[in-house]
């Protein structure tokens, strides 16, 4: 069988109908890096633009792959759905499905796909998609990487589409009710060395220090997000007052917390504040790995380095891999997860060729290879959507 990759990026979809026996006939995408990445894996040049694609001039294929941009969907960005620019290229890929009415089509979006703008933006895709002759699901299909045993936390839609005249789609699967086991270190290099450097290393040392000198006081892991600019003072925002009205409860619970334990955190204050990088962001820190264990400490998780502020949690699977600089740190070897251990996260083979500059943001970006293999095998060839029986 023959696919065509569109908003192709490093060939997630590539990789998965590869191993499948599939032939890949055409690929597309504005990103440069992706192009250079994708020519050198897969020995074949992805055209520019969507928008400058003629349909009559691509040739035959089967399978229709997308990756469709997702920012005007994501929470992440306006929401502005079908309003934006960038949503409209979703109806690029109906053109050119228009124009060679492939036998099935594999889409991929954000996880947010499913609820924007009440339900209407979907609404509007599976009516565009049952206009050209193809059957979907009446709801989106929702689906997590760490249900295919995949140690990352990703959930994405993936709309899965059959040409009616060819038959219905499977009857839509049922996610297991019990996840398998999955464990992150199945793809750390434990031998790899390496460090934190600059405002992180100041970073993991500070929340380190909270840490420990909580559980050495047997005082219990917070249940909220912690911001210490709170605890005395009315934080570092230009409206201190329409903040407090919007967050209360928050940064009541904070001063709770704070007048409850300030004999034993006002030392571990004074001395966080004195560091010249532990400033911004970094002052707000949520644990979300449980009830503290005897010697816990930020050796002992996984943590993250967010707009909003360090997340912890324990180290058995990684949080969803975004196309933005929040590389995790993989807490028992106190260093960043490197860039071959992101692609494995995606399912990446360890022969992928990469160039370190663009990777964390094409990994990001990326549909991960397992999950899209699993969909093809079952809506394609009607094999089962899981590997096995959850446990």
């Amino acid at each position: 069988m023959r696919f065509i990759d569109l908003f192709c990026g490093i060939g997630g979809f590539h990789q998965a109908l590869a191993r499948l026996g599939m032939e890949c006939v055409f690929a597309c995408d504005r990103d440069e890096a992706c192009r250079r990445a994708y020519e050198s894996n897969y020995g074949l040049r992805p055209a520019g633009d969507i928008l400058e694609v003629a349909p009559d001039s691509l040739p035959d294929f089967d399978v229709l792959c997308a990756g469709f941009p997702c920012q005007s969907f994501s929470k992440a960005g306006h929401r502005r759905g079908f309003d934006d620019d960038r949503g409209n290229l979703f109806f690029s890929i109906c053109r050119i499905a228009a124009a060679k009415s492939p036998s099935y089509m594999i889409l991929e979006n954000v996880r947010n796909l499913a609820s924007h703008d009440s339900g209407n933006t979907w609404r509007v895709i599976r009516e565009s998609l049952e206009s050209l002759g193809y059957e979907t699901y009446a709801e989106p299909l929702i689906l997590n990487a760490r249900d295919f045993g995949v140690p990352q936390n990703r959930e994405r839609v993936i709309i899965l589409c059959k040409r009616s005249d060819l038959g219905g789609v499977p009857p839509r699967p049922e996610t297991p009710k019990k996840r398998p086991r999955v464990r992150l270190d199945s793809v750390v290099d434990i031998s790899s060395a390496g460090g934190l450097s600059g405002k992180m290393k100041v970073v993991e040392r500070v929340w380190d220090e909270f840490v420990r000198t909580l559980v050495a006081n047997g005082v219990a892991a917070p249940k909220f997000p912690v911001w210490t600019d709170w605890w005395d003072a009315d934080g570092d925002v230009q409206d201190k007052s329409a903040f407090y009205e919007k967050y209360e409860a928050w940064i009541e619970k904070n001063r709770a917390f704070y007048r409850s334990n300030a004999l034993i955190l006002d030392p571990w204050l004074a001395r966080s504040r004195s560091e010249p990088q532990w400033f911004g962001a970094v002052r707000k820190f949520e644990w979300q790995a449980g009830d503290f264990r005897p010697d816990d400490g930020m050796d002992k998780v996984l943590w993250t380095a967010r707009g909003s502020g360090i997340r912890a949690k324990r180290p058995d699977y990684a949080p969803t891999l975004v196309a933005i600089s929040q590389v995790p740190v993989y807490g028992p070897l106190g260093r960043k997860l490197t860039a071959r251990e992101l692609l494995r996260l995606q399912s990446f083979p360890d022969s992928f060729k990469y160039e370190e500059r663009h990777v964390y943001r094409q990994v990001g970006n990326s549909v991960n290879v397992d999950v899209i293999e699993r969909c093809a095998r079952f809506l394609i060839r009607g094999e089962p959507l899981w590997y096995c029986e959850p446990r």
